[in-house]
């Protein structure tokens, strides 16, 4: 298991990665921590991804997707749910910037392993 955790203001974001063999489940929650969307995928397919309901995290877990696609050999699976109460735009980049590079970082970690 790897835990990365980042924090910047009043967003705080965990991502936990869990291997599979050679694939990965990676959960991605903060503030009020849910189930919002899932993206899976590999190297060699297009990703697919599964928003729940009217939850805006698709557009996190596709991104973390893409570098997870480039970077990672094997099949992944992308949860993620962040809730913040009155959200505001700057804080929506911020998770984005933040998430993105946590993915980059469990990247780093993942080829370290090997």
């Amino acid at each position: 298991m790897i835990q990365i955790n980042k924090k910047l203001n009043r967003i705080e974001i965990q991502l936990v990665a869990f291997e599979m063999g050679k694939d990965i489940c990676v959960i991605l929650t903060g503030g009020k921590a849910h189930l919002g969307s899932v993206t899976i995928g590999t190297q060699d397919y297009s990703t697919e991804t599964f928003p729940i309901g009217t939850h805006k995290e698709y557009v996190i877990t596709e991104m973390l997707g893409e570098i997870l696609k480039k970077r990672y050999s094997g099949n992944f699976a992308i949860c993620c749910g962040i809730h913040l109460d009155n959200i505001t735009k700057e804080e929506i980049s911020d998770v984005a910037s933040l998430s993105c590079q946590m993915a980059e970082e469990l990247c780093l970690q993942l080829k370290k392993k090997k």
